[in-house]
C-alpha cells in the first residue's frame, strides 16, 4: 500500500450534502475571488488583496482539475500568471522592510512595485479577471455524483502516481525549474486534498504535510527570486541574496530527498 497510516477509500457513494457541502464551500471561494478583484481597481493596490486573490484563483483551479475541467483550469492558471510578477515585488519589498535594508535598495524595490502596479492596470487584467470569475459559474461545472464518488475514491491513488511521477522527472541534484514545477504541484495537490475534506473524504494529516513542504518549496523559490531581482536591479544587498538562496535551495533539496524514492513517497509526507 503507498499510504502507510492511511486508510484506503473504496468507492463508497458521497453523501449528496457532502457533495453539496463542496459547493457551497467552492462557491464561496468564487465569490471572494471576484471581490478581490473587484478592489483591484486603480494603483496603488493593496497587496494582501493581491495575494489573496491569487489563492483563491488557485483554489479555483484546482477544484476545475479535481473536476477534470481542463480548459477552465487554464484559464483561471492565467489569471493567476497575470499577477504573479507583481505578488513577487511586494514579498521582495516587505522582505527588505523587515530586514532593514538600505534605503536605497528599498526605494528601488518601491519603484520597481509602482510600475508593476501601472504595468498590471494598463494591460487590463483585474477587468480580465473579474470578467473570467463572473462567467465562472459553479452548477455550470457541475459532475454527477457518480463521477464526484469515483474521483474521491480514487483521489489518494491519482496523488501518488503523480507525485511519484514528478519525483522519478528529478534531477540527482534538483534544479530551479524543477523544484519550482514540484511547489505548483504540491500546492495543487493540498487544494484538492482540502475538497476532499469538505467531503469528508479527504485526510487532515495529508493536508498538513502537504502544507509544510509547500511553505519549504515555497520559501526557496521566493529566495531565488529575490537573488534574481537583486541582481537586475544591482541592489547592494545581492551577494546577500545569493548566499541565501543557497542556504534555501539546500533546504529545499533535502525536504524532497526526505520524500525517498518513488511509491514511497507518501510514506514521507507526514
Amino acid at each position: 500500500m503507498i499510504f502507510r497510516g492511511f486508510r484506503a477509500v473504496g468507492a463508497v457513494p458521497v453523501p449528496v450534502t457532502r457533495l453539496d457541502a463542496v459547493e457551497r464551500h467552492v462557491t464561496v471561494v468564487r465569490a471572494r475571488a471576484l471581490a478581490f478583484a473587484r478592489a483591484l481597481r486603480k494603483p496603488p493596490f493593496h497587496p494582501e488583496t493581491v495575494h489573496r486573490l491569487r489563492t483563491h484563483l488557485r483554489r479555483l483551479q484546482a477544484y476545475a482539475e479535481f473536476l477534470q475541467r481542463p480548459r477552465i483550469a487554464a484559464r483561471l492558471a492565467d489569471c493567476v500568471t497575470w499577477l504573479s510578477d507583481l505578488r513577487t515585488l511586494y514579498v521582495f519589498q516587505q522582505f527588505l522592510r523587515r530586514r532593514e535594508a538600505s534605503v536605497p535598495d528599498r526605494s528601488r524595490v518601491d519603484a520597481a512595485v509602482r510600475d508593476e502596479e501601472w504595468a498590471v492596470a494598463r494591460a487590463g487584467y483585474p477587468e480580465a479577471i473579474r470578467t473570467r470569475l463572473a462567467g465562472l459559474l459553479v452548477s455550470r461545472m457541475r459532475r454527477p455524483s457518480a463521477f464526484l464518488t469515483e474521483r474521491f475514491a480514487s483521489l489518494s491513488q491519482d496523488r501518488a502516481v503523480r507525485l511519484d511521477t514528478a519525483l522519478r522527472g528529478l534531477s540527482p541534484e534538483a534544479t530551479r525549474k524543477e523544484l519550482h514545477r514540484l511547489r505548483l504541484l504540491i500546492k495543487s495537490l493540498r487544494y484538492q486534498e482540502e475538497i476532499a475534506l469538505e467531503a469528508g473524504r479527504g485526510n487532515p494529516r495529508t493536508v498538513a504535510a502537504l502544507r509544510r513542504l509547500q511553505r519549504t518549496l515555497g520559501d526557496y523559490c521566493d529566495r531565488d527570486q529575490f537573488r534574481r531581482l537583486a541582481k537586475k536591479m544591482d541592489l547592494e544587498c545581492r551577494s546577500e541574496r545569493k548566499t541565501e538562496y543557497r542556504r534555501y535551495r539546500q533546504r529545499a533539496r533535502a525536504a524532497v530527498r526526505r520524500l525517498g524514492p518513488p511509491q514511497s513517497s507518501l510514506i514521507a509526507l507526514r
